[in-house]
């Protein structure tokens, strides 16, 4: 982990000391999480949460990188059997994306971009405040699509959970988010 920390982190300085473009701003979004299990006995509904942030992108004429830091909270329903249970869970996200300018105007463009992201647990509720044993750190992995104009970013994103979410050795169980969010590009 550490040396993953230190590739990524000269990676990043050296893309920024020699990117043709640099942007740094902040944004806000909403997304809706379904949890899945390979349970038969469990089933899912999607519920509305929120994230906001920074992000800061650099790159050249078609190609960027965005590292993003976010707060993110998730909603999510489940059912075991009869027993439903709605929970919260509240996370520091950090996706590291990699962009293509599909189309570029440079009043404003269109991008599609992807990448892993990691999640850092912050913490939960539960509807029935029960206890779960959630994992300190899951990843998954986004892609999607965006567009730029002037100093203003839209993102549609979908987020495909790659680890587990619980602490169980009994089954498999996952989060898959899709979100929207709107940014503001200040540098």
């Amino acid at each position: 982990m550490k040396k993953l920390f230190i590739t990524v982190s000269f990676l990043v300085l050296s893309l920024v000391t020699f990117a043709a473009t640099f942007d740094l701003g902040v944004k806000l979004g909403y997304n809706t999480t379904k949890l899945t299990a390979d349970l038969s006995a469990f089933s899912a509904d999607s519920k509305g949460g929120y994230n906001f942030g920074a992000f800061g992108r650099f790159g050249g004429d078609k190609f960027y990188l965005q590292p993003e830091l976010l707060y993110v909270v998730k909603n999510g329903g489940f059912k075991v059997g009869t027993a439903y249970d709605a929970i919260k869970t509240k996370t520091i996200q950090v996706p590291l994306l990699l962009g293509y300018k599909l189309i570029d105007l440079k009043v404003a463009s269109i991008r599609a971009f992807t990448g892993p992201a990691v999640s850092f647990g912050s913490g939960y509720e539960s509807d029935k405040n029960l206890t779960y044993n959630l994992k300190n750190s899951s990843w998954a992995y986004q892609l999607g699509a965006g567009v730029d104009f002037l100093m203003f970013t839209v993102d549609l994103r979908y987020e495909l959970g790659l680890t587990k979410q619980l602490e169980t050795t009994t089954y498999s169980n996952k989060g898959n988010t899709f979100s929207v969010s709107f940014g503001f590009k200040f540098l």
